[in-house]
């Protein structure tokens, strides 16, 4: 398959609805091999408590009216002291509420223990709007858990025996099973040597094999002898050609879970439209779990409205906008909604864009797998896509935007290289220049179903220029998994019915998208 996928019809589809109604799955092989054992993987992990689950509304203990000047430090003691409140039986200590109003914020706002939400009274021009008004590259609203690492048992190291572990394969075999068990948290660690860069080419641009040793959370689901299966797949390739890899158990600590920032609207303060000293993300989630920012507009930020960070895993953004970000518009800027340090199973859905750059991103070496589900980008300066690195296990399903692109990079940036592996952009619509797709040797990227003005690229290529069935891939994989219900959860009526492009487009980030 290698090279040849550009031309549709001439190999069975990878992935489609079978007779039954349910995916049919065919294997494939990855760039320059001919082993066809590789399967495109279950995205449907992706989100809030691993996928299907609605996103929960927490009781309001306190609220708060705006004042003039600094609300700042009203706001953090009143963040404060739900903190101190007991967690429910749901692992909630409560909401604050903000009234509708301007709210000046002179500096970061910090939710640091499990279980706490700031809510709004609404993402418009009349709802509860925070300003950050602090004239330094600062973030606005931080959930920020404690520690670092994944708690990796290095003692208890498992070496993977199996030569070739293909995407989307939840099983193999191990040097040793002792000590493990089902249900247990596991790494797997991912340990690429010298042939694997100079396969690649990528030393040119200053690649070292040793940096890009990557770590995919995952659970036991059962053992049978020196068998280990696992729950959620593989999304990239562990050879050993390229220096295999290991599992080990795993014990994390430190992240944060079951907290929400939502119906708010966020603007910077900024001298001008290039200014680079003032609010620079809206929010992040630095080791979160089980975590959501959802109904939240972010205007004049230099870099995002949302960025999930620092082994983030298991979270939900959704109906979030992002509008007119100020700052000179070059590298390092405008990443609207950005995936980044580890982040996984991370869901981002029903959110729009206006003036971005990389509008739905990743950095590098982010583990995946990680979801961009029905999402609109305009007036865009540059690429939708994973921007660098070996980004792994990316799903951007049914994304309307300008350039959208899976590519090597070459000595872009700091010597970006390959962007991204096991990239699928399924559905996806382009309206400006073209849509490209190019796979790394020993992996592969994907265009399914894709319309754009042109077709770029010798990746694997099904459907240019018409739509797939299904609609969304992620949807059907979520049914599939855990049924009709679970769709339901995490979706509206429209989204279920068809295409909510025009619904985006006309919404803007404007009031509740239902209205």
């Amino acid at each position: 398959m290698a090279g040849a996928g550009a031309v549709y019809g001439q190999h069975q589809p990878l992935v489609h609805t079978g007779d039954k109604g349910r995916l049919v799955y065919n294997t494939y092989a990855n760039e320059g091999e001919d082993n066809s054992v590789n399967t495109i993987p279950d995205f449907s992990f992706a989100g809030y408590r691993g996928g299907g689950v609605s996103l929960p509304q927490a009781p309001v203990k306190s609220s708060l009216y705006p004042v003039p000047g600094d609300n700042r430090a009203r706001i953090q003691q009143a963040i404060d002291s739900v903190e101190r409140l007991p967690p429910d039986s749901h692992g909630f200590r409560g909401a604050l509420l903000l009234k509708a109003g301007l709210y000046e914020v002179n500096g970061t706002l910090y939710i640091k223990q499990s279980g706490v939400v700031l809510r709004g009274e609404g993402q418009g021009a009349r709802g509860a709007i925070l300003k950050a008004t602090a004239m330094i590259q600062h973030t606005l609203i931080e959930i920020k858990g404690s520690g670092k690492g994944y708690g990796v048992d290095d003692s208890n190291r498992k070496k993977i025996t199996s030569a070739y572990v293909p995407v989307g394969a939840t099983s193999f075999t191990i040097a040793d099973a002792a000590g493990l068990k089902p249900g247990q948290a596991v790494v797997v660690t991912r340990t690429p040597n010298q042939t694997w860069i100079d396969d690649l080419a990528m030393a040119q641009y200053g690649w070292k094999a040793e940096a890009y040793q990557v770590e995919f959370e995952r659970t036991i689901k059962t053992l049978q002898g020196n068998t280990v299966t696992l729950n959620e797949p593989i999304v990239d390739v562990l050879q050993d050609r390229y220096g295999g890899g290991y599992l080990s158990p795993s014990k994390i600590n430190g992240r944060i879970q079951q907290c929400g920032v939502e119906d708010l609207r966020l603007e910077s303060a900024y001298r001008n439209d290039t200014a680079e000293d003032h609010g620079w993300k809206g929010i992040v989630l630095q080791r979160a779990q089980y975590c959501w920012v959802r109904r939240v507009t972010a205007r004049f930020f230099g870099y995002a409205c949302v960025s999930l960070e620092d082994a983030s895993v298991y979270n939900t953004v959704e109906e979030c906008a992002m509008l007119d970000p100020k700052s000179i518009t070059t590298g390092g800027r405008k990443y609207s909604f950005n995936l980044a340090g580890g982040a996984a199973f991370n869901l981002v859905q029903r959110c729009y864009t206006r003036g971005g750059r990389h509008d739905y991103v990743t950095a590098s070496k982010v583990p995946g797998p990680n979801v961009f589900l029905d999402c609109y980008a305009t007036d865009t300066h540059a690429d939708i896509g994973p921007h660098h690195r070996w980004a792994t296990g990316l799903l951007f399903d049914n994304i309307y935007g300008g350039q959208i692109r899976v590519q090597n990079r070459k000595a872009m940036g700091t010597g970006h290289g390959w962007a991204g592996a096991q990239t699928l952009f399924w559905n996806c619509f382009s309206y400006q220049s073209d849509m490209k797709v190019e796979s790394p040797r020993g992996a592969r990227n994907w265009g399914i179903g894709c319309v754009g003005k042109q077709q770029n690229g010798s990746g694997y290529w099904e459907s240019w220029g018409i739509h797939e069935i299904p609609r969304s891939l992620y949807l059907q994989q979520l049914q599939e998994r855990l049924g009709a219900t679970a769709v339901a959860n995490v979706t509206t009526t429209a989204q279920r019915k068809g295409h909510i492009w025009q619904l985006i487009e006309a919404w803007k980030g404007e009031g509740r998208m239902s209205e």
